[in-house]
């Protein structure tokens, strides 16, 4: 019973060191900061995260990342790969292209880090194994699917019954699924595409 529970600490410890600004994550015995972590995961899709539904839109911009409401950071990452944002943040500025990571948390041995990761704007979701190769990061994909249905429920929870505003990322998208063009007016008064099964 004693081990049972020393074993639940670890792993209480392991969970808090990897999603907390304030200590540095341990793989392989080489210490790793949230932003090299999470600059890593971003790099892996940054293709996908610099697109834009408002195809006039040529100003240079960061990827934006997103972190689900299980991970508690005590501060935002600062980092020169992505901007933070928080889920209020994000609705707020109405964005439609980030990353969300919902889960982090490494193995029992500390050799890698799984990353739970949902793009809707590209319909993709999946896990990450990230592990050091020869002191540098390494992010493979362990788990990997695409699902329409799967982004309009990820939208759906952050902006279901919010009114939209024209000329948002998030009006480009609805008029982009409607098939209206690159129309940044918004089709209606508030985002309700979710439920109409685009």
């Amino acid at each position: 019973m004693t081990m049972y529970l020393s074993v639940q600490k670890l792993i209480a410890v392991m969970l808090l060191c990897a999603a907390s600004p304030v200590c540095a994550l341990e793989l392989q015995h080489q210490r790793f900061s949230d932003d090299e972590i999470l600059s890593a995961v971003v790099g892996k899709f940054k293709k996908s995260l610099l697109h834009r539904f408002n195809a006039a839109d040529k100003g240079e911009r960061k990827p934006l990342l997103v972190l689900g409401p299980a991970l508690k950071f005590s501060a935002k990452v600062q980092s020169r790969s992505f901007v933070h944002l928080t889920q209020q943040e994000l609705v707020s500025q109405q964005q439609a292209v980030f990353i969300l990571i919902t889960r982090m948390y490494p193995d029992a041995e500390r050799n890698a880090l799984y990353v739970v990761y949902d793009i809707p704007s590209n319909a993709s979701y999946g896990m990450l194994r990230v592990y050091p190769e020869n002191g540098v990061l390494v992010v493979e994909e362990k788990d990997s699917f695409r699902s329409s249905s799967g982004a309009r429920a990820t939208y759906g929870k952050l902006y279901e019954g919010v009114a939209c505003r024209d000329n948002t990322e998030m009006a480009y998208r609805w008029n982009y699924y409607e098939d209206s063009g690159s129309s940044g007016r918004c089709p209606g008064a508030t985002f309700t595409e979710f439920a109409d099964g685009l």
